[in-house]
């Protein structure tokens, strides 16, 4: 494995079994750069893109029939050294043999955790994980919330990551998510569906002032040197875009959950809470898991593959669909009062709180 140009010349290209593109997420430069890959290659030797969400097919057109028969999507989730999770996405042009090759390299070779997702915006992590970041910093937006406080209740007491929602947006670039979420929005068929996904006026002041996390040195936190010289962080007050230090979370059903041991029984005792928290969940987590369910059978081949790329993309311990079954699919449409229907994966289940995903016959 090696990275390359085309300073090297063309003959380093046509040695190549497997050729990853890992250009910057933009079309215009992607498109000029298969079109001399096309030249350089060998007949039979496959092409992917490592893009988050552009159409894989159609970052092909125009290219020839071999190169497009060898052509498909593989979207390592960075850092890829360290992250097990690989969408592997095929377009209606992809050789099957070609597909199976890769899938097998893939997880035999590589050792990822590979899933197959359908060629459509963001794929399956980011479609689904931004829709859930967008609706938090609406929740943030509101002035309900601080920031430590969403953090507290979106990190580990959830079994997600504990750089949480806030913290997780800094380390990968407020503008990188921005980016991607336009993209994202401007290929949506639902007008609604795109609105979700349109920046909130908070997202554009940090990306108006450059605070776009750690590469600028502020964004939803700032590290600063105290007066003693040890470093301290600081973190923003959306109210004012002034920056104070942190805060200690006091939020007593967080501290309770903490002994419990299993993750779906702490995030349904979290989600069912009458306090603070359950209040943020059922406001948050909730439309997110209608939402994966709304969008699973157009995204995906299936409610696993779901689950098992969100587990495996995003450090989940459950997946949205593992969730749901903890909570309980009922409960969490109740908290879901202003969806036009209940989505076709969850108004085929059983009635009442004891149905779950995985008995009986539920297939997208």
């Amino acid at each position: 494995v090696r990275t390359g140009s085309f300073d090297e010349g063309f003959a380093a290209l046509a040695e190549c079994d497997w050729i990853i593109e890992a250009v910057v997420e933009r079309a215009d430069v992607k498109k000029p750069l298969f079109e001399r890959v096309d030249r350089a290659r060998r007949p039979g030797s496959i092409v992917t893109t490592n893009t988050s969400g552009l159409s894989v097919a159609s970052l092909a057109e125009g290219r020839s029939d071999d190169f497009r028969r060898h052509w498909l999507g593989t979207h390592f989730f960075n850092p890829p050294r360290y992250l097990h999770r690989l969408e592997i996405v095929p377009t209606p042009d992809t050789d099957p043999a070609v597909l199976a090759r890769v899938r097998e390299f893939a997880d035999y070779r590589l050792g990822k955790g590979v899933v197959m997702a359908k060629d459509t915006p963001s794929f399956i992590a980011n479609h689904i994980g931004l829709y859930g970041v967008f609706v938090i910093l609406r929740a943030l937006a509101s002035g309900r919330y601080s920031i430590e406080e969403i953090d507290a209740m979106t990190g580990p007491v959830l079994g997600r990551p504990k750089s949480a929602t806030c913290r997780t947006l800094d380390v990968a670039g407020i503008d990188v998510v921005a980016h991607v979420a336009h993209d994202l929005a401007q290929r949506l068929p639902s007008a609604a569906a795109r609105q979700m996904f349109e920046a909130p006026p908070l997202l554009q002041e940090l990306l108006r002032r450059n605070w776009i996390g750690e590469k600028t040195g502020q964004g939803f936190y700032k590290r600063v040197k105290g007066a003693d010289g040890e470093s301290q962080i600081l973190v923003l007050e959306p109210a004012t875009f002034e920056y104070r230090p942190t805060s200690p979370v006091a939020l007593p059903a967080i501290e309770a959950a903490r002994a419990i041991e299993d993750t779906g029984d702490r995030i349904r005792a979290l989600f069912r809470g009458r306090d603070r928290v359950g209040d943020f969940l059922r406001e948050t987590l909730a439309p997110t898991l209608v939402y994966a369910a709304e969008v699973t059978p157009d995204i995906a081949g299936g409610i696993d593959d779901v689950d098992r790329v969100m587990r495996w993309g995003f450090g989940w311990e459950l997946g949205p669909f593992e969730t749901m079954d903890a909570i309980g699919p009922a409960v969490v449409l109740a908290a879901t009062p202003d969806a036009a229907s209940p989505p076709a994966l969850i108004a085929s289940l059983p009635a009442g709180d004891a149905a779950r995903f995985r008995s009986g016959t539920l297939q997208p």
